[in-house]
């Protein structure tokens, strides 16, 4: 029964010291010094942690929150956790969030992209479409040249100028008079050297063979190439005697 009687009151006995201990260490806490958090931003870690220890603080590095900032360098505090201002207690630890700097985006390469293309390339990666100029060369079609060189590292909403190839400028060509000519010869002759003939109508004329041009466009002596549509008014048929 002794025994009994001892292993309680030993048991009592701990318990007395451990809540003892736990309100000595939470009246330490409460009426402990309370320090103002101070302002870590742009500071390096090592500044951040020689500032807070002048105040009985800790620094811990947050590395789950780094992120880009415009304004504050690389590896330097962007951000903590309490904010500057705040009473703690001495002793606590404060968390801080460095920058990575300004984001640096990589110009993509544009080359032989249509200029629509290439914009939408650029906005892709956060950059701008700057002056689209135009030359005509021999060669693929597309973007031959460009503002910032590819691979280059480039800040956020950077215009890249684009130079974009048209293709090989056209060939022009004086027309010819063709009034009184035959058209299936003057259609075959053209449609050889890779001109396009639009519309042909017939019209009656006295005195004109069928298939006479009486009319062309674009006017003798007018510049004309490829790309242009050529049109004619031949004689019709003369009707037969009935």
């Amino acid at each position: 029964m002794s025994g009994v009687l001892a292993r309680i009151l030993y048991a009592l006995l701990l318990a007395g010291i451990l809540g003892t201990a736990a309100w000595i260490s939470f009246s330490r806490f409460v009426l402990g010094k309370a320090e103002e958090v101070p302002d870590l931003t742009g500071r390096s870690v090592d500044e951040a942690t020689a500032l807070a220890a002048e105040r009985g603080l800790r620094v811990v590095v947050d590395g789950s929150q780094e992120g880009f900032d415009e304004e504050i360098p690389a590896h330097r505090v962007r951000g903590q956790s309490p904010a500057a201002g705040m009473a703690v207690k001495a002793g606590q630890d404060l968390r801080v969030f460095l920058s990575l700097g300004p984001r640096i985006i990589r110009t993509p390469d544009l080359a032989g992209l249509t200029a629509r293309t290439a914009a939408l390339a650029l906005t892709r990666e956060g950059l701008v479409a700057g002056a689209v100029s135009a030359v005509r060369l021999p060669g693929p079609q597309g973007v031959v040249a460009q503002g910032v060189v590819p691979g280059a590292p480039t800040e956020p909403e950077t215009p890249v100028d684009v130079l974009v190839n048209r293709g090989a400028p056209d060939v022009l060509y004086v027309m010819p008079d063709l009034i009184g000519r035959d058209f299936e010869r003057v259609r075959l002759a053209f449609e050889a050297r890779g001109f396009r003939l639009g519309g042909v109508k017939a019209q009656p004329y006295e005195g004109a063979a069928a298939g006479t041009i009486l009319r062309q466009y674009p006017l003798a002596g007018a510049p004309v190439g490829l790309r242009d549509t050529l049109s004619f008014v031949v004689a019709s048929p003369e009707p037969q005697p009935g």
